[in-house]
């Protein structure tokens, strides 16, 4: 691997792959030299772009290929054109040759293994190879041929295959050409892919190593790293998709730019021309549109709408206007149409025959038409019945001026209007021709800048940027703790970008390894003093109990069926917006305190063996109210949030009823807090379930159905339904305190 991700890492700076490119453009120009010379039936111009895609990678093929084309320009005057489809040949054979699998799976296979690799592909792989390339040469190619042209090609055997298919099939001239060129292609991307293949494996393997352009800077990341990469930026955007957006947008501008100078000039050349042009077409619609209105009876339009073709005098009046319109030169459609707030309803509606044969038939009478997209700015001026200018419009029919003649009554109200629409392709034609060429020629040029330029950022800048992130990350986690194994691979990455990003990289490492550390040494001592106040808690809860003649281990008890009810309900999802993984700890933390306030209690009352008279059940349930105080007393002596104030709620509400029946304050419901319910389940079952100096221990069976009858009662229901479905936890506390 360190042979290709290490230090000899090739670019395209590389002197090997620059030779390599200028081999394969000679290699291309040569073949087209020879075939041009020979008038032999194929191009097999693409040997060399295939071969330095398959040998160097995308990058060195795209170049090899819009050099070839270049050069080819010289002579002939459209190879440029054929650019942009050269280059796709170049990504798809990079592809198929397994730059991008290879590399996705993080070149499982050692560098030696993936060179003698080279060509090694199936008899299918090779043939689904071959028809997709002869699909973009032969297929795109030969609808560029055409749309340069206007004409099927004059190779010879694609001249005799087109002359076949449309002898036996019927086929049009453009079908013809398609199909024809498409069969010829295969055949010459045949040839042109064993021969390819021929050379890949006639190259030594120690020159296809130092050929091979490497994009990687840095060890390669695994394609699940990546993704994960990818999901964690999810809502945001990425330092790659801003560089992306740069560099196509700039790009695209650049074009777009370029493209509107290329119009300017165009149209300083032929805009007289097509003024001209479209002025007479403009004046025939219009002509034609005034001629059919003068046809038109404002008085009989609200008959016609309603009446159709029984009206008195339609068929005749319709006839006249076919005569116009069949007088009339370049006329395609007329109609009368009365303008309305909700479309346009149909008077009249004359068939109509195109260049192709196809008739369209006119609507009926009365029909209501939906406004033209292009008559839309006109709106108002239809219904207020104004002139206007010849409007240009486009349908599945083709394009079309169309000249509207308003039809006045005698009032001067225009009642509707005769329509003309009149062939405009004159216009669309040079406008086409012309920006398509321009289209094409942009298009190599656009595909090599982004494409060089995305890949060299996304290796040398985006992807350096994300290995580190993604293990910096990893180590900076404080929830699992400082990694030294993520610090390894940190600097395993070994980026060598030559460039800032690689200083970057240096001093993140520098950075991180301090920072592990750092972090490390703390956690070490945090975790002696959370271990400390947990001891701390524990003895001072043992202090209490210790009063306690009967409580039996009851705060770890209590603490451990605490930690079982909040694991279920998290596990049920039940308040889930309140139990977090730090609720929860101090929760369990700070259980052993829920009895402190007994502190306050007097030894008779305490510890009675029989049942408390009411005025010492009084004294005994002011335990709540001092434990509550003694605990505010220490928040108030310790800054931020901490875990105290669970055990304040606990030590004071955990003799809350859910009815509202407890004590001391009678809260009910969801208004007791969370952590007091939880406890009240806790603290009743280990006095049920244990020996008191006044009761024996209630069998198991007899204390979980007390809870379970206190559900909506004394209990809240979500947390006795979790307690009750984890009883086979709960039994082994219980066990392990009893045989202790």
């Amino acid at each position: 691997m360190k042979q290709v991700f290490g230090r000899k890492k090739n670019s395209m700076f590389n002197p090997a792959v620059i030779l390599l490119v200028a081999v394969c453009v000679l290699l291309n120009t040569l073949l087209s030299g020879v075939v041009t010379a020979t008038d032999l039936p194929f191009y097999i111009d693409t040997i060399g772009t295939i071969t330095a895609s398959a040998l160097g990678g995308a990058v060195p093929g795209i170049i090899t290929a819009f050099i070839t084309n270049a050069v080819n320009f010289i002579s002939d005057n459209e190879a440029i054109f054929y650019a942009s489809l050269n280059m796709l040949i170049a990504i798809l054979s990079a592809t198929f040759f397994g730059e991008v699998s290879n590399y996705r799976k993080k070149l499982k296979k050692q560098n030696d293994n993936y060179i003698k690799d080279y060509g090694q592909k199936s008899l299918l792989d090779v043939v689904l190879f071959i028809l997709i390339l002869a699909l973009v040469g032969g297929g795109f190619g030969a609808g560029i041929t055409w749309y340069l042209y206007g004409t099927p090609s004059d190779k010879p055997m694609v001249v005799s295959i087109s002359s076949w298919l449309g002898d036996r099939f019927g086929f049009g001239a453009f079908g013809c050409h398609m199909i024809s060129t498409y069969i010829t292609d295969i055949i010459d991307k045949t040839i042109t892919v064993c021969v390819s293949i021929l050379i890949i494996r006639l190259v030594p393997d120690k020159l296809k190593e130092r050929v091979k352009m490497v994009f990687w800077r840095q060890e390669p990341i695994p394609y699940e790293e990546q993704k994960a990469a990818r999901k964690k930026m999810k809502g945001n955007i990425s330092i790659g998709t801003r560089i992306n957006i740069i560099i196509i947008g700039s790009t695209l501008l650049m074009t777009v730019f370029a493209f509107v100078f290329s119009a300017g000039s165009f149209r300083k050349n032929t805009v007289k021309e097509l003024s001209s042009s479209i002025e007479e077409l403009s004046s025939s619609a219009l002509q034609t549109a005034y001629l059919a209105s003068l046809e038109i009876d404002p008085e009989k339009v609200d008959e016609y709408l309603s009446g159709g073709y029984n009206t008195l005098n339609y068929e005749l009046t319709r006839q006249r206007l076919s005569n116009i319109k069949n007088e009339s030169s370049g006329i395609v459609f007329l109609y009368v149409y009365k303008i309305e707030k909700d479309g346009c309803r149909v008077v009249f509606d004359l068939d109509a025959t195109l260049k192709d044969g196809t008739v369209v038939e006119g609507d009926k009478p009365g029909t209501v038409v939906d406004f033209e997209e292009a008559l839309l700015p006109y709106k108002d001026e239809l219904l207020e019945g104004r002139m206007l200018p010849a409007v240009p419009m486009e349908d599945e029919y083709g394009s079309f001026l169309a000249a509207y003649y308003p039809v006045y009554d005698k009032t001067g109200k225009c009642i509707c209007y005769a329509i003309s629409n009149i062939e405009s392709n004159l216009a669309g034609v040079m406008m086409a021709s012309f920006f398509g060429r321009v289209l094409l020629l942009f298009a190599g040029f656009v595909i090599l800048i982004i494409t060089v330029s995305i890949l060299t950022t996304k290796y040398h800048i985006v992807m350096p940027i994300t290995s580190m992130t993604l293990h910096a990350n990893e180590m900076t986690d404080l929830r699992g703790g400082a990694n030294e194994d993520s610090l390894e691979k940190l600097e395993e990455l070994d980026i060598r970008t030559n460039d800032e990003v690689e200083q970057l990289y240096k001093a993140l490492c520098k950075l991180t390894g301090d920072t592990v550390y750092q972090l490390n040494d703390n956690r070490s001592k945090s975790d002696a003093i959370t271990k400390m106040q947990n001891v701390l808690l524990v003895t001072m809860a043992d202090m209490v109990e210790s009063r306690d003649s009967d409580t039996g281990a009851h705060v770890l008890k209590t603490a451990a069926y605490v930690d079982i009810i909040l694991q279920g309900l998290k596990r049920y999802g039940y308040y889930s917006e309140k139990l977090t993984d730090r609720y929860m700890r101090d929760v369990v933390m700070s259980a052993p305190l829920h009895d402190v306030g007994k502190i306050n209690i007097p030894d008779a009352i305490l510890n009675k063996p029989g049942k408390l008279t009411k005025e010492e059940f009084e004294v005994m349930k002011t335990h709540t109210t001092a434990g509550k105080a003694l605990l505010e007393s220490a928040i108030s002596s310790m800054e931020g949030d901490n875990y105290l104030k669970e055990a304040r709620n606990m030590a004071a509400y955990h003799h809350e009823r859910w009815d509202g029946n407890g004590y001391p304050e009678g809260l009910h419901g969801e208004v007791i807090p969370l952590s007091a319910r939880v406890m009240s389940i806790a603290d009743v079952f280990d006095a049920l379930s244990s020996p008191r100096v006044y009761k024996p221990a209630f069998p198991f069976e007899e204390a979980v159905n007390i809870i379970r009858e206190g559900s909506g009662t004394q209990f809240d229901p979500k947390c006795v339904e979790v307690f009750i479905d984890s009883l086979a936890e709960v039994k082994k506390i219980l066990k392990k305190y009893q045989e202790a």
